[in-house]
């Protein structure tokens, strides 16, 4: 079995996303905010608070609609800063932006996100938690399917360009989410990048809900991420192309 990378010199992820999803009827999202504020200042003194669009959606219409149910509401960043914090009603998320930090930083920051949460006693049981990476692979490198491990027919036809794909693998006691993208465009810092974008989200199918546990759990999914991406979606040629460490 081929060595995983350390690292890639030329690094495709564009956002990395913690995401931890609950049920509570008890308004957290106008809540947790403000806790969540107070406790991140100590370390990013910066930080600013806003509320989102979706902060209007009235509670009762956002408990309905499935496509609303677990948007964020207040979204917390520091100029000039890799993070961004949401909260919603029913989700919490942790967003690092390009350039992605490495897993020891961003793992160290969903951990002090989770303790704070654990610390208000809101949220004593999770629905679900996830980690999901997004890659965008430029178009000099991969301009349709014949860069990644996947082959799709259809009829007596085979498909390589064009494409929008979502399909979910278990992987033992994990779920992999994989979304593909071909010719796609990319707005990043004022730029207009193209190529294929690879979503991979990656969960336990059965999640304790219990926030040690949680934590506990992390090293395990970036694992598996990490070993879905480069063994079983990536090419070994369009690794060797994104300049590996190992």
């Amino acid at each position: 079995m081929n060595a995983l990378p350390k690292r890639l010199r030329k690094e495709p992820i564009i956002e990395a996303i913690w995401q931890a999803q609950f049920d509570s009827g008890q308004g957290i999202g106008d809540v947790l905010p403000g806790i969540l504020f107070t406790e991140l200042r100590k370390s990013h003194p910066a930080l600013q608070l806003r509320r989102l669009p979706s902060a209007d959606i009235p509670a009762v219409i956002a408990q309905i609609d499935p496509n609303l149910r677990f948007t964020p509401k207040v979204l917390m960043e520091e100029p000039g800063g890799g993070f961004i914090w949401q909260v919603g009603d029913r989700v919490i998320t942790l967003n690092c932006r390009r350039p992605y930090v490495g897993w020891a930083r961003f793992k160290d920051a969903v951990e002090a996100l989770s303790r704070i949460v654990e610390g208000s006693t809101l949220i004593p049981q999770l629905q679900r938690h996830s980690l999901r990476y997004i890659d965008l692979l430029g178009e000099e490198l991969a301009d349709d399917l014949s860069v990644l491990r996947v082959a799709l027919t259809v009829g007596d036809r085979t498909i390589s360009d064009r494409v929008q794909l979502r399909v979910e693998i278990p992987d033992d006691d994990y779920l992999h989410v994989v979304q593909i993208a071909t010719a796609a465009q990319v707005n990043l810092s004022g730029s207009q990048l193209k190529g294929t974008i690879v979503d991979l989200e990656t969960l336990p199918e059965n999640p304790t809900g219990d926030w040690s546990s949680v934590r506990a759990q992390l090293d395990e999914l970036h694992d598996r991420s990490k070993a879905m991406f480069f063994r079983q979606i990536l090419t070994e040629e369009s690794v060797a192309r994104l300049d590996p460490e190992y």
